[in-house]
């Protein structure tokens, strides 16, 4: 082989060294720069539980039963699942959540105050009476409350950007409100688009 010609191969070499490297980094850095979602979903209590001060994905808590010892991150940018609480008197939500809130297992609104900002859906379809919630400014998903049986309290927020489900509230209740959601963006429902008790009954092929 002529000089030149090991030159050639030679630079050809570092040439593709330098490519893999430029491609190795910058995966990295994508990996990097995605959110990280934390996920305790296996655990039922909050007991020595020490949560980072920041989550940019979502935060699964979907097995805790008791707010005892929880302390949520100060800023959660994606969403945040609760569902396991029947209670979260006493909890301290971060001001503003990016994603959604999922609260489905709330039996009470006593003591519960929610973030003033939920950026996604806010599911409290558990709730049977909401009197005396605040509810957030802004919510940029759907609204659950398909227990509520009363209106009696309601005050809903300024915003809802998707639907609000009402299916156990009588239409006639909803009316009586006198504070409603100055602009929203999708519809109130009052019964479901689909029998969601006949697809989970029916079987699957």
């Amino acid at each position: 082989m002529s000089s030149g010609t090991f030159a050639v191969v030679l630079i050809g070499i570092l040439l593709l060294l330098l490519i893999s490297i430029f491609l190795r980094q910058k995966n990295k850095d994508e990996a990097d720069s995605r959110p990280q979602n934390v996920d305790f979903c296996e655990l039922h209590s909050a007991e020595g539980l020490e949560l980072p001060e920041r989550v940019d994905g979502w935060l699964d808590l979907s097995g805790l039963t008791t707010v005892e010892g929880l302390k949520l991150p100060n800023h959660v940018g994606g969403g945040l699942d609760l569902k396991g609480l029947t209670t979260a008197e006493g909890l301290e939500f971060p001001e503003h959540m990016g994603g959604w809130l999922d609260l489905e297992g709330l039996t009470t609104s006593r003591g519960l105050k929610l973030p003033k900002r939920v950026g996604g859906d806010l599911d409290l379809k558990g709730l049977t009476t909401a009197e005396g919630l605040e509810f957030p400014e802004y919510v940029g998903g759907w609204l659950d409350l398909r227990g509520l049986t009363t209106s009696r309290g309601l005050k809903l927020p300024e915003h809802v950007s998707g639907d609000i489900y009402f299916w156990s509230l009588p239409k006639s209740e909803y009316d009586r409100l006198s504070h409603g959601p100055h602009r929203m963006d999708g519809k109130v429902r009052f019964e479901p688009l689909v029998d969601e008790e006949w697809i989970t009954a029916s079987p699957t092929f």
